[in-house]
């Protein structure tokens, strides 16, 4: 958004003026089309060109695609502003002076003049260099975004700017802001996405659960993020969980092209009622085939804890009344259908044949150890086996090794275990 006064190249730009500790800053807004032309990266605060391609360097992780994707498929779409430093040209601040109103609807004498002092135009000659401090990934992203959707460059995008000197002094005051900007952003952690992302598909579904499925409501479901559960819960598994469980699902066997879609795209109704279903299919056909869960599912609000406490016990118990067998017995499932070549409910049929009991091979030592408690990060170990005991792990001399490497023993002494009929 700017306007260009007859007779001159310099652009204006609605804007606020403000003080902020010892910063003056300006919040403007400009279209898409001028960020991405005219704010680059943050390559000014240091002398040394390799520092700046420090910074560089994290702008290749991938994120930009996925912030591309967003603004090309989301009409809701949306940012907070960004924050860049603006250096050399001829910026130049243009309050306002007697306001005109168009309706009678204030009285111009009850605004105070600092705030009338606030509110004018920034211009600039177009000869300004400026960079991002805080935003460079959103940056990145309109940058990629623009190549597949020129429509997006008439959006407004509102910026902050602070006054960037290419002195030492000026360096060091613009690389303070930079990594106070960065280093006290808290990234949205999976619990506020859970509770909050209207985009995110995983956390959609996972909120219909809790709120519309009798066996996952909130008495069930232990409100925490982590993949673990005290011996004395009453709950199934954990909503951070029961999250993973369905990203697991969804990114296999959902209709999303790309991960970052489960993420920041919304689905239409229709593909939201389709991973909805998914995710039902894989509990109810799991619960149909494993009878101490359909039991639990079943259960009445009264009598579902004692279920949980008699498969939830000190000297094992049954795999999928611990969180991390949920997840286990998802990731076998979906590794079956893309690798194996089945259908879901193929792919349970064949589940219902594997042993269940903690205590036993091929959870004890890997994800049950001796000392009663489980070992997530031995979850990957115990899908090979238990796809090997389904004749779908191939492999079989480096899974012999790799598994007795796991339980402390060598290659020679160690056994698989036994494959089911």
């Amino acid at each position: 958004m700017s306007t260009q006064s007859s007779g001159s190249t310099r652009n204006y730009y609605p804007a606020l003026r403000g003080v902020f500790g010892d910063w003056i800053y300006y919040s403007c807004l400009m279209s898409m089309k001028e960020v991405t032309e005219r704010v680059s990266y943050a390559e000014d605060i240091h002398k040394s060109k390799k520092l700046s391609e420090l910074i560089q360097r994290k702008l290749k992780s991938g994120r930009n695609k996925e912030i591309a994707t967003y603004l090309i498929n989301e009409k809701q779409r949306f940012f907070n502003s960004l924050v860049v430093a603006i250096y050399g040209g001829d910026p130049a601040w243009h309050g306002f002076s007697n306001f005109k109103p168009q309706v009678k609807d204030i009285d111009l004498s009850d605004v105070p003049e600092d705030v009338e002092a606030s509110v004018g135009f920034l211009s600039f000659s177009g000869k300004e260099e400026i960079f991002a401090i805080d935003g460079q990934h959103r940056l990145a992203g309109m940058k990629e975004a623009l190549k597949g959707d020129s429509e997006l460059e008439k959006d407004d995008v509102s910026l902050v700017l602070v006054a960037h000197q290419k002195t030492p002094a000026g360096q060091e005051r613009t690389r303070r802001l930079f990594t106070t900007l960065n280093k006290r952003a808290v990234a949205v952690g999976k619990g506020e996405i859970i509770a909050l992302d209207e985009n995110d598909v995983m956390a959609l579904v996972t909120r219909h659960l809790v709120e519309n499925v009798r066996h996952f409501d909130e008495t069930r479901i232990r409100f925490s993020q982590g993949e673990s559960l005290p011996m004395d819960a009453e709950e199934l598994t954990t909503i951070g969980n029961l999250y993973d469980i369905l990203k697991v699902l969804f990114s296999k066997l959902g209709s999303a092209k790309k991960a970052a879609e489960l993420r920041f795209i919304r689905p239409s109704d229709d593909e939201l009622q389709a991973y909805k279903n998914l995710a039902g299919k894989f509990f109810d056909g799991l619960a149909k085939r494993f009878g101490p869960l359909q039991g639990y599912f079943a259960a009445s609000a009264a009598s579902a804890p004692k279920i949980i406490q008699k498969q939830r016990r000190a000297d094992g118990g049954h795999v999928l009344f611990r969180p991390v067998g949920l997840r286990l017995f998802a990731e076998v499932a979906v590794d079956l259908v893309s690798k194996g070549g089945v259908t879901l409910e193929e792919a349970l049929s064949l589940m219902a044949k594997l042993p269940v009991e903690l205590s036993k091979s091929p959870y004890r030592g890997v994800i049950w150890l001796s000392n009663g408690k489980m070992n997530p990060s031995g979850r990957a170990m115990c899908k090979r086996l238990l796809l090997y005991m389904l004749g779908y792990e191939k492999n079989t001399s480096d899974l012999r090794g790799r598994y007795a490497r796991v339980l402390g023993g060598d290659s020679a002494s160690v056994k698989l275990p036994t494959p089911v009929k």
